[in-house]
């Protein structure tokens, strides 16, 4: 009922415009109140619409912790996030909610964490959550399938709610890649894309989120058995910042450039950025980066980039999670591109 009287407001307030015009005594126009029936019914046909529409298809987005999105756009936007575990001996610990990426950095020179699934537990909260509140569809988004298992644990938690239609997308991403596309996605469902086109559209936006990120060593990719012991030594003795993405196929890990020492890394990562978007001539596009303890250089990264591609529409800056930090260690930058559908609201 509340969007009936707001439709009717334009013609409420035309009565009032009359009585004041006439000293309290209200006299009618014909014409004008006609014309001022009509807008108020073509405007309550609209919310009508737009009323029966939000309550047919409220769509809720999941995402985990290595989405790295600041906490403002949790709030803003209907993306509900899922923490992964971090483990060292037997304790474990939730993504930041029982630990932080900075008591990874303080610890993990003399400490072996390592990382662990969700728990069940916290899956079933949020979905819990999203029911509660009265969505009725939702679209996850977890960390590369390559990378976790994520993804069946959320299947699996999907089918013990029926009053949910989920569907999971393997990102072939993550960090602030995989938050880009959380945010894009809900971007276009609070703008009232419906389920099935959103879906669409988000296969396309895993394609064309493409993200570039430079580490500062080797030697906790080698820990968590993702490169050799060889390779790690080398790059380490010959200061060599590799530079790497996920591979638009599977969401593997691969090397996209290589640099000597660190003074390059930030330049090789913008020409990178912007060798994509030449590749891409008239489309639309966000930006995104990331860093890992080092806010100083990520800022400066974030205006170095916006000024090589001036005309995105926004620029995601988020901070590496506590699961990443594990493997991929400090120091980390990033950047990425994200290509948009053009016949859309960005």
């Amino acid at each position: 009922m509340p969007f009936i009287i707001h439709a009717l407001l334009p013609f409420e307030q035309h009565i009032c415009l009359t009585r004041q015009k006439n000293r309290g005594i209200i006299s009618f126009n014909a014409k004008e109140v006609n014309a001022a029936w009509r807008r108020a019914a073509a405007r309550l046909c609209v919310l009508t619409k737009e009323n029966r529409m939000e309550a047919a298809n409220k769509i809720a987005i999941i995402t985990d912790t290595c989405c790295d999105l600041p906490q403002e756009y949790l709030k803003e936007y209907p993306i509900f996030c899922v923490p992964l575990v971090v483990t060292s001996g037997t304790e474990s610990y939730r993504d930041n909610i029982d630990i932080t990426v900075e008591t990874i950095y303080a610890r993990q020179k003399n400490e072996n964490f390592k990382t662990s699934l969700p728990r069940p537990q916290d899956i079933e909260d949020v979905y819990s959550a999203i029911a509660r509140q009265g969505y009725t569809h939702v679209i996850v988004l977890m960390i590369a399938e390559c990378l976790s298992s994520a993804n069946n644990l959320m299947r699996l938690a999907a089918e013990e709610h029926p009053e949910l239609t989920v569907k999971v997308f393997d990102s072939k991403s993550a960090s602030i890649g995989l938050g880009a596309l959380a945010v894009q996605v809900a971007r276009y469902a609070v703008r009232g894309v419906a389920f099935d086109p959103l879906c669409e559209l988000t296969k396309r936006l895993i394609d064309d989120t493409v993200v570039y990120f430079s580490l500062d060593t080797l030697e906790y990719l080698q820990r968590g058995g993702r490169i050799g012991r060889a390779t790690a030594l080398a790059g380490g003795l010959l200061q060599i910042k590799p530079i790497l993405t996920f591979d638009r196929k599977d969401g593997m890990i691969s090397t996209a450039a290589k640099v000597r020492g660190r003074r390059g890394v930030q330049q090789r990562l913008i020409e990178l950025a912007t060798e994509l978007a030449t590749k891409h001539p008239g489309e639309e596009y966000n930006l995104v980066v990331c860093d890992g303890n080092v806010p100083e250089e990520g800022a400066a990264l974030e205006a170095a980039l916006t000024r090589a591609l001036p005309n995105a529409h926004r620029v995601l800056h988020g901070k590496i999670d506590a699961t990443l930090a594990v493997h991929l260690g400090p120091n980390l930058l990033g950047v990425g591109v994200q290509f948009l559908n053009s016949k859309l609201p960005a």
